[in-house]
């Protein structure tokens, strides 16, 4: 071949050369967005398992495994999720936790999360992220949400080791159900006490006049009775000892009434009560003295005049206590002290009896002292009681005092 021809030749080799190279660059660049391609179905979760031709024949390698499965379970929780940084930075955050802001997933993850608590609660906050550093710790605050109400949250709070970077794992649950059903108790419950105030007054006013009625009028009428007895006897003619014999017995039996009729009549409620809570007191510890044969020492620290209704219900909370030390401390010495103290009307009363444990769930249940710890509650005030076996027994009862520019002072 000439060489003309062997040109020809080499020309036709090189063309053919250069479409290889350029077919072998489209290939490339085809296989290498394929590769791409892959990559990202692979980060994002799309793609379950990859087939693989080799020597041994087609494999198959899954790619979701326990860490997808992990992924999903924190993306369909009910409760938000987050990884914090150190600076409070949302590194990660699942679906619930944007969902207590009413925000796009998106829009949380890269916010500060004090940026999106309650400012109430932002203090807070700064104290459980500074705690949960270093140890595992909880919480309660409330979050901002974009729908305008805070949300009241749980937070769950615990160190996490990020290869070699320190971040803080949360978990937030929501505690908005929670804090409505015990919006509606708290109302139930003040609405059950004030009916219990109205019953409890409503009592009070019927003892009283009960009493009254009692007192003054079968208590007139049988000192009638009497009278007429008397003049009965003076008109009897001497030597109808028989018949002298039968009124003076039904005089006695007057009397007899008569003492019944004052006793039910302070017992439904003492009228010593109208002249101060004070001399009440003073009257029912000499009263339980001559009943039950204890000792008692008494010190009246208060010159205030207390409103009737709260005088009467701490009178009965003493009358309560006294009843319990009668029948079961067995006591010897009762020590009763009412006083001011801080802004309230206290009234201490400690006994050496018996004692009981404190842990006794009978207790609980116990009709007296959970009448009075209602009764005070009502009043504003709290019961409470103290008692070991075999030292005796402490009840401390208390109720806000009104102001002195309010009630005014006695001279």
């Amino acid at each position: 071949m000439d060489k003309g021809g062997k040109s020809s030749v080499d020309r036709t080799k090189a063309v053919c050369s250069q479409n290889v190279a350029a077919l072998s660059r489209r290939d490339l660049v085809a296989r290498l967005n394929e590769a791409e391609e892959t990559l990202r179905a692979i980060r994002s979760g799309e793609i379950d398992a990859i087939f693989v031709n080799g020597q041994g024949g087609e494999k198959v390698f899954t790619l979701q495994g326990a860490d997808h499965t992990y992924r999903l379970f924190v993306e369909r929780m009910n409760e938000g999720a987050a990884v914090l940084s150190l600076d409070h930075t949302i590194l990660h955050c699942n679906g619930g936790l944007a969902r207590f802001f009413g925000a796009e997933l998106q829009s949380v993850i890269g916010s500060s999360l004090l940026d999106l608590v309650w400012r109430e609660d932002l203090l807070k906050l700064e104290v459980l992220l500074r705690r949960a550093a270093q140890k595992s710790c909880r919480g309660e605050i409330r979050l901002q949400s974009r729908k305008g109400a805070p949300v009241s949250v749980h937070l769950s709070l615990n160190p996490l080791q990020l290869d070699s970077t320190q971040a803080v794992c949360l978990i937030a649950s929501d505690l908005s159900e929670i804090k409505r059903v015990e919006q509606a108790l708290r109302a139930s419950i003040e609405q059950f006490r004030n009916l219990a105030a109205h019953l409890l007054s409503v009592r009070e006013e019927e003892r009283a006049r009960i009493s009254r009625e009692v007192h003054d009028e079968l208590g007139q009428s049988l000192t009638a009775v009497k009278m007429d007895l008397s003049w009965l006897a003076g008109q009897l003619p001497q030597g109808n000892n028989k018949m002298l014999t039968r009124i003076r017995s039904t005089e006695q039996l007057a009397d007899s009434i008569i003492h019944s009729i004052r006793r039910i009549s302070t017992e439904l409620r003492p009228a010593v009560l109208d002249l101060g809570l004070a001399a009440a007191v003073e009257w029912q510890v000499q009263d339980f003295q001559v009943r039950s044969g204890v000792r008692c020492k008494v010190r009246l620290l208060i010159r205030e005049v207390v409103p009737s209704t709260a005088s009467t219900g701490m009178f009965r909370i003493f009358q309560e206590t006294l009843t319990n030390v009668a029948r079961h401390a067995k006591a010897t010495r009762v020590e009763v002290v009412l006083q001011k103290k801080g802004g309230r009307l206290v009234l201490l009363i400690h006994d050496n009896g018996q004692g009981f444990d404190q842990a006794d769930a009978s207790l609980s249940t116990s009709l007296g002292l959970l009448g009075m710890r209602e009764r005070a509650a009502i009043l504003g005030g709290e019961v409470n009681i103290s008692s070991v076996p075999g030292k005796g027994t402490t009840v401390t009862a208390w109720i806000p005092l009104p102001s002195s520019e309010e009630y005014g002072n006695l001279p």
